[in-house]
């Protein structure tokens, strides 16, 4: 059996177009919502169903990082990765504050967003990284210092301990 193989960079313009395909559907289902529900109601239900996925999202990565012999602290989330290690440019963030401390410099679903002037909504799914985190362990509070879609030149994260129980606002 002849194996056919591709380089890193074919493989990464991949996941970068699946990326774009998804935060499109995204985008047309929001816009539906939206049309059909209104902006605030749209928002509402565009939010519970983002901080709904993270968790479970959180949830199962929680089996798994326990699976991999780490011990249950939200430091070790990046232990195992969730995420495709392709298609996204993740830095670790100058002076890091922790091993979770990093910058994105390229995200196909903000490139999207913001080529269809999405920002707003499209910035309610960034928030599935603090669901994320909260469903994986209920002490964690991932913080994003900065967004692309708030107007920042990347985005940048940190997980902290969580100083209250409060959910952040979506």
């Amino acid at each position: 059996m002849e194996e056919e193989l591709i380089s890193k960079a074919e493989a990464a313009n991949q996941v970068r177009q699946m990326g774009r395909m998804m935060a499109l559907l995204y985008y047309h289902m929001t816009q539906q919502m939206i049309a059909a529900v209104g902006p605030q109601q749209a928002k509402k239900i565009v939010g519970d169903a983002i901080w709904a996925l993270g968790k479970e999202r959180g949830e199962a990565h929680k089996t798994k990082v326990l699976a991999a012999g780490y011990e249950h602290i939200p430091l070790n989330y990046g232990k195992v990765p969730d995420l495709p290690a392709l298609g996204w440019d993740v830095v670790k963030a100058e002076n890091a504050e922790n091993d979770t401390h990093v910058k994105i410099t390229y995200c196909p679903f903000a490139e999207l967003w913001q080529e269809k002037d999405f920002a707003e909504f499209g910035r309610l799914y960034c928030y599935i990284d603090q669901a994320k985190y909260c469903g994986f362990h209920p002490d964690s509070d991932m913080v994003t210092l900065q967004n692309v879609l708030e107007g920042a030149a990347c985005c940048e994260m940190v997980c902290r301990t969580k100083k209250n129980t409060i959910e952040p606002e979506r």
